[in-house]
């Protein structure tokens, strides 16, 4: 594996010839026009993400044909097996290879429109209101069951609003904090917004980080197994799961009495079953396509382009980072450790070897456009040796304490050898280093091993004294950095400020008390110039701290049948339901 970036230059000379071809078919390749802003129902107030800036490589198409399909069968090929089908165990993550326990059998409490960027409500939600600065009231659609046949009303919803609220179970905690849910009839149910300390909290623009906010058939839950939550999950999303073989394939087929709502991935499943199977080397996922093995795969590779009936490029609302262990690693603790890491790596070259140029290197994990971050928060860090090996010397670097890289390989397109070549550059500069891949549950036990684990736990929401405790359970280690395609659906730095900035975050590995206050400032504020500067400053300080490696935005090429019709969304969301074939 090449570890210079004199290599990298080499490479970038015989992959350039491919890659100009590839730009040629994938132009050709056109899209269909943008399609309106979905109609929002009475009583939804519609928040419009903070930028117009975010651009989809293929734009949703309106159905305007009757609901019908060639086949009613298609077969989609992940690079990896899911873990989980609880949507309330953080092991059921926003990875692809989840798209069953989440968008699948799921309808989450909102959902964003791929191409308006508004919010619009999927089957399960009428409308939405803000009563109070803290408080949000939803109606339900009547008439809504669970894919075991469970009534689908405020009860069942304040179990889910508690369970993604209470910082340890499902995605949406990850986005808004903490919530707890109140039955207000049989068909209204009211989300309070708090604090660390339980204490009422404004929350301004709550239905746009409630997208990840979702629910399962509560008596079957309450008196199901965990073993038994992992193998199923009874959503009312538009296909039901009816089997997993592990190891094997996973099985879903469409739910007959799933209630379409008037947003795009809100409609009823064209396509009736769904097969999905998992392997980990892109050319493999390509070729499964090509053979008619699968319909549709993930992630082929840009050089796969030309062996897969169809090619469709995509940005994914992913940056593909290295989040470094601050609270137990003893090296990742000291700031200029971690500067002289980050000055180590020279990411262009990187970039052009193994993808020819189409990564933009970033600094920080949201895509330009997000609210909060701007050119100076967001500006690659300067590949410099010279300064990396000055840092290392500063900082009392010992090398006999090893820095580790964990990562799910084939989640990202050529990870291992992006960051084979890390591992190379660090080695460059004198630091004891190594690349370490762990399976799809590994990599779930790993990156939800972070600070927000305590949560809960006497006296911490007071202290917030991460760093005084042992790493917590299912790692129970230091992760050193560990590789993550992190994605911010809601277009605001406050997801990030939660998710890996938050001494109540899983997922985080920073805990700072008076950082901490700043957070919970930021998301309090409503839209406007105040909370652009305070997401800014967030945005700002993890920049400084070099908390994040980040190298791009990924861009993605999937593989599809010649006849299947599907167009991607600006997020890792995939919605079976609106694909067909023609």
């Amino acid at each position: 594996m090449a570890r210079n970036p004199r290599i990298f230059r080499r490479w970038g000379s015989w992959l350039s010839g491919l890659m100009v071809l590839l730009t040629t078919l994938l132009v050709a390749c056109g899209g269909a026009a943008p399609p309106a802003p979905a109609d929002t129902p009475a009583g939804v107030s519609p928040t419009r993400a903070p930028t117009a800036t975010v651009s989809i490589a293929q734009p949703t198409p309106t159905r305007v044909v009757p609901v019908t399909s060639a086949k009613d069968r298609i077969t989609v090929v992940t690079a990896g097996e899911p873990v989980s089908m609880d949507m309330w165990d953080s092991r059921c993550s926003g990875n692809i290879e989840h798209m069953a326990c989440r968008e699948l059998a799921q309808d989450p409490l909102t959902w964003i429109d791929g191409s308006s960027f508004e919010l619009v409500p999927l089957s399960g939600i009428e409308s939405w209101e803000q009563r109070e600065p803290h408080v949000w009231r939803f109606k339900l659609r009547p008439g809504i069951k669970f894919h075991n046949g469970e009534p689908w009303n405020a009860a069942g919803a304040k179990l889910g609003i508690d369970f993604n609220g209470d910082g340890k179970h499902g995605g949406g905690f990850t986005v808004h904090s903490f919530i707890s849910g109140a039955v207000v009839d049989d068909l209204t149910v009211d989300v309070t917004c708090q604090n660390a300390k339980r204490e009422n909290n404004p929350c301004p623009i709550f239905p746009r980080t409630a997208l990840n906010t979702s629910f399962q058939a509560p008596q079957w839950w309450n008196s199901a197994t965990p073993e038994q939550r992992a193998r199923i999950s009874y959503g009312f999303g538009p296909y039901k799961i009816t089997g997993w073989d592990a190891g094997i394939k996973l099985t879903l087929e469409a739910y007959a009495d799933y209630k379409p709502n008037k947003a795009y991935d809100s409609q009823a499943p064209w396509i009736k079953n769904v097969t999905q199977v998992w392997r980990q080397e892109a050319l493999v996922r390509a070729a499964m396509v090509t053979t008619g093995e699968a319909d549709w795969a993930d992630n082929v590779g840009f050089e796969n382009v030309t062996k897969v009936p169809q090619g469709i490029q995509s940005g994914s609302n992913e940056m593909y980072t290295l989040v470094a262990d601050t609270i137990w690693h003893p090296e990742l603790k000291k700031k200029k450790i971690r500067m002289a890491l980050a000055h180590a790596i020279d990411c262009p070259a990187m970039v052009k070897a193994l993808y020819d140029g189409r990564n933009e290197c970033i600094g920080n994990i949201s895509q330009p456009g997000t609210l909060g971050i701007n050119a100076q928060n967001s500006k690659p860090y300067e590949y410099n040796p010279t300064l990396a090996k000055q840092l290392l010397k500063d900082g009392g670097y010992d090398p006999a304490n090893e820095i580790r890289i964990h990562a799910q390989i084939g989640r990202v397109y050529r990870n291992g050898e992006l960051l084979e070549a890390v591992v190379g550059y660090w080695k460059e500069i004198g630091v004891t280093a190594k690349l370490v891949t762990w399976e799809p549950a590994q990599y779930a036990d790993g990156r939800s091993s972070g600070c927000g684990r305590f949560t809960g736990q006497p006296g911490y929401a007071e202290k917030m004294d991460c760093g005084a405790r042992n790493p917590p359970a299912p790692f129970n280690a230091s992760t050193h950095y560990y590789a993550v395609p992190t994605s911010n659906e809601s277009l605001d730095y406050q997801r990030q400020g939660i998710l890996r900035l938050s001494c109540f975050g899983i997922n985080s590995r920073v805990c700072d008390p008076a950082l901490e206050k700043k957070i919970e400032e930021a998301a309090a504020t409503p839209l406007g110039d105040l909370r652009k500067q305070r997401l800014e400053e967030l945005a700002q300080i993890a920049y400084d701290e070099y908390y994040f490696i980040t190298f791009f935005h990924t861009q993605v090429v999937y593989g599809a049948a010649k006849n299947l019709e599907w167009k991607p969304r600006y997020d890792p969301r995939i919605r079976v339901n609106t694909m067909r074939f023609k």
